[in-house]
């Protein structure tokens, strides 16, 4: 009987089976996590056309550090006749930020899609870091969207919440 304990507790140890808590210090167990901070990210979209006045659009999304959010805006368009499948255009950004010091570096996935008729739809992503130092603008991505000639810049400002 002594045998089997013995047998049954060195398994344990071993290979990390119930019990295996009880082997770190009760220090950590009873640590609270770090906490994280919260950040309202204020995204604009700058849209150049040659010949005609700049246009801009203004998203805001708050995040948890570490945590990942998007935003779209566009429509649902089908992709042929009825009863075919469907597919989302418009803007899309993804966006994930985590604390570097002072500064924050934010991940980001940006994609912008549109139809010009029923047979046709464009696209243009870019996914990348920005640093961005708190309440100051920085440059997310800088596209160009060969089919329209149209220029578009992306821009972040974050501002810690908590």
């Amino acid at each position: 009987m002594v045998k089997r304990l013995l047998v049954a507790s060195a398994a344990t140890l071993l290979f990390g089976c119930a019990g295996a808590q009880s082997l770190k210090p009760i220090e950590a167990r009873l640590r609270p996590p770090e906490p994280r901070h919260v950040y309202r990210l204020d995204f604009t979209v700058a849209a150049n056309d040659l010949g005609k006045a700049p246009q801009s659009s203004a998203y805001t999304l708050n995040l948890e550090e570490h945590d990942t959010g998007e935003l779209h805006v566009g429509n649902n368009v089908s992709l042929g006749a009825q009863g075919t499948p469907r597919m989302d255009v418009g803007l899309k950004i993804r966006a994930n930020v985590s604390s570097v010091g002072e500064d924050l570096v934010l991940r980001s996935d940006v994609e912008m899609s549109g139809t010009d008729d029923a047979t046709s739809i464009h696209k243009i992503s870019a996914n990348g870091d920005a640093l961005l130092k708190g309440g100051k603008p920085a440059l997310v991505a800088s596209l160009e969207d060969p089919s329209s000639h149209k220029h578009y810049e992306v821009t972040a400002t974050a501002t810690m919440l908590r």
